[in-house]
């Protein structure tokens, strides 16, 4: 694979174990143009959705974010008026990998006869696990709309050796399903084969492995700088001493952990900011740095973030001497829509047809569609119910000698009510602090000390990318646009793929931080967020027109011809945004996530953010573990 870094790894730049005419067309363009520019939602807020299982379901869609804000803004009856509907032995709530993973792990565990019930508010369950499609020209293109990278573990791999223990759940899974220890990429054509062509999306991102690609930086009132980190930054509009200072940080030339002790529980004292100033970085650093800060991992700036937390992105000046991080053992995979290939495997191996496949194979659920119908049948042992916002859970006395909880939720705009006998609770934070009414004054206080970041992942269908051609770029990154970052990617090959040529439609995917960096840290995800909800699909869409055809006029890009289509997927609070003391805890209290890890009488809070990184292993080790409490109630 091109590609040799995960997410959370891509700065260190080792393997770590791993306007009206620009507007014209908006939406799906074209081809959309009959059924109105913001099929199939209608809504001008969610915007164009695109073909396929995901076409109502792009990130949180208008339906979506009020349903949520309802709960916030307590819009809803109250749910003890309303009987009990149904009784399952377990409830989960939350459809992302959290969810199901719990829900997979009860399909294995629990006998014959016992009942599942996932609740989802989604159209389409996969949290963030979910693919753009869009129909380009008689072409079918695919996209991530937001998680994406998974580590490959090979046949000589050893459990445990890789993320400190935390992949375990994943690379095990990944050896259940039967999935391949090697992915071939689409040939290329067409002039495309002097490029090294990314097939990871935030590969290109890191600093230190820019020089792998055909970069182009763009400057407001300069224009193109080509490949500047090969050249020490000097071409750039930034002064000498900045340069310089940014040729350190992207070499990792600066140090101050050396002789220090107990180095990891150091760094989650101080913010990244803080030990930025210790390192001797300045402004520029800062704002070099913040946007990969944010759609890395942590959605806020670095003002935000615990330097430790620094440290498992790898980034520059958290380099620890001798500090294992790095196996031979594993490659990285980047399928076309992202984790949404292993969300869908996932759901055929608890609900069998749950896809409809025309292929064989353990990477078939990855293509043919979702079988709505099979999801909430009567008689299956998992049940998985869209469109449900769960906005009550409670235990009906005292939590400790309860034996059941009830679960509240709304769909198709009625309160319904089911009984079950534990609970998990696979919602992020924000929610679940919100809805779970008798929570405990200890995990009340613990959930306080989550902060969250928001990302919007835009995917942009081109008709070509001759323009990246005749510019000579292939990774592009903006000092002047919404946009920070975008490059040309090689898809994984899944079965007769064609020559990628410059002449082949392909999708730009752009992951957009909302970046406040002169607010304290706990004020940027709110600021941000209310960035990315006040702001109209069709004003987001021209500022991505404009960029373009700012950056590519010149080289023949003509934004209403090659602009096949928009699809934008918000995410409120894509990421966890872990303040200093979140790992190891402070002034004598244990980390947050200690305490929520506990049962709640019958009730257990399962999701990746507990880890300080909302990732999809992550999540996968979270439920582990929950399922193994809830079994033990039931």
């Amino acid at each position: 694979m091109g590609s040799r870094i995960t997410r959370r790894d891509f700065f260190n730049g080792a393997m770590v174990a791993s306007g009206a005419a620009l507007v014209a067309g908006c939406g799906g363009g074209q081809g959309a143009a009959a059924d109105g520019p913001w099929t199939p939602s209608g809504s001008s807020w969610t915007g164009y959705g695109g073909v396929g299982d995901y076409a109502w379901s792009n990130g949180n869609t208008q339906a979506v974010v009020d349903a949520a804000h309802g709960i916030r803004d307590r819009l809803y009856p109250d749910p003890a008026t309303k009987p009990i509907d149904e009784d399952f032995d377990l409830v989960i709530v939350g459809g992302g990998f959290s969810g199901m993973t719990a829900a997979y792990e009860f399909s294995k565990r629990a006998g014959e006869g016992v009942t599942c019930l996932l609740l989802d508010n989604h159209p389409v369950v996969g949290g963030e696990a979910k693919q753009n499609e869009f129909d380009v020209d008689g072409h079918r293109l695919v996209a991530p709309q937001g998680s994406n990278g998974a580590i490959v573990p090979h046949d000589n791999y050893v459990r445990g050796s890789f993320g400190e223990g935390t992949y375990d759940i994943f690379t095990d899974y990944y050896r259940e399903f039967g999935l391949p220890t090697k992915y071939d990429l689409e040939p290329l054509g067409g002039g495309a084969e002097k490029y090294e062509l990314t097939d990871y999306h935030f590969g290109p991102m890191a600093p230190a492995w820019e020089k792998a690609y055909a970069t182009g930086y763009h400057f407001p009132g300069t224009g193109w700088v080509a490949n500047p980190t090969t050249d020490g930054f000097a071409k750039t509009p930034w002064p000498a001493s900045a340069q310089k200072q940014l040729d350190d940080f992207v070499a990792d030339r600066r140090d101050v952990l050396s002789g220090v002790a107990n180095p990891e529980a150091w760094l989650d004292t101080l913010t990244y900011y803080q030990l930025l100033d210790k390192l001797g970085y300045g402004t520029e650093v800062r704002n070099y740095i913040n946007p990969g800060i944010a759609v890395g991992n942590y959605g806020v700036c670095g003002s935000g973030i615990s330097a430790f937390a620094a440290h498992r992105l790898r980034l520059p000046g958290t380099t620890i001497k001798d500090k294992v991080i790095s196996s031979s053992d594993i490659g990285l995979v980047s399928f076309p829509g992202g984790n949404t290939a292993f969300m869908r495997i996932m759901l055929q191996r608890m609900i069998p047809g749950a896809i409809r496949t025309q292929e064989q194979g353990p990477l078939a659920p990855v293509g043919g569609t979702i079988d709505p119908a099979k999801l909430d049948r009567a008689g299956n042992k998992i049940r998985i119910r869209s469109g449900s916002t769960a906005i009550d859970v409670r235990h009906p006395g005292d939590p400790a000698k309860a034996d059941h909880a009830i679960v509240s939720y709304v769909r198709d705009g009625k309160v319904r009510r089911v009984r079950a006998r534990a609970v998990v609770m696979a919602s992020g934070g924000w929610v679940n602090r919100n809805i779970v009414s008798d929570m405990p004054e200890g995990h009340r206080k613990a959930y306080g000390e989550f902060q969250y970041g928001p990302v919007m992942v835009a995917n942009v269908a081109l008709r070509n990318w001759r323009f990246f051609d005749k510019l000579g770029f292939t990774n592009t990154r903006w000092f002047d646009a919404l946009g920070w970052q975008t490059s040309i990617r090689r898809n994984v090959d899944m079965g007769g793929a064609q020559a990628f040529t410059p002449d082949s439609p392909t999708v730009l995917t752009f992951y957009i931080p909302f970046l406040h960096p002169d607010l304290p840290g706990p004020q940027q995800g709110p600021a941000a967020r209310a960035r990315l909800f006040a702001t109209s699909y069709a004003d987001f869409e021209r500022q991505l027109r404009e960029q373009l055809t700012a950056g590519f006029a010149a080289a023949g890009f003509d934004a209403k011809r090659d602009i096949a289509g928009i699809i934008l997927n918000r995410w409120g609070h894509a990421y966890v945004a872990p303040q200093p003391g979140f790992y190891f805890g402070r002034d004598g209290a244990p980390p947050p996530s200690d305490v929520i890890r506990k049962p709640h009488g019958r009730i257990v809070f399962a999701h990746s953010e507990l880890l300080g990184e909302m990732a999809m292993a992550h999540a996968m080790h979270e439920a582990y573990r929950a399922a193994g409490q809830i079994m033990d109630m039931l």
